[in-house]
């Protein structure tokens, strides 16, 4: 099911970028980092985080996360 990305974006502590998407009313938390995004492009981390959270490949804290390594 492809996620609505909101634009969203702001970053954490460990220097990642967190961005906001939704799966219906469901709020979904995309972490990837400033590299994968400037390396691959904003839509293709989105796409790849929409297979991740299609497949079910969350982070122990339950969020979706797309690094440069996932490409």
């Amino acid at each position: 099911m492809p996620l609505t990305f909101s634009g969203e974006r702001e970053g954490s502590q460990e220097f990642e970028t967190l961005l906001e998407a939704f799966d219906g009313e469901k709020r979904v938390v995309i972490v990837t980092s400033s590299e994968a995004i400037e390396d691959h492009g904003l839509h293709a981390v989105q796409s790849r985080a929409e297979e991740k959270y299609d497949a079910g490949l969350f982070g122990s804290d339950g969020r979706v996360r797309v690094l440069t390594t996932d490409f």
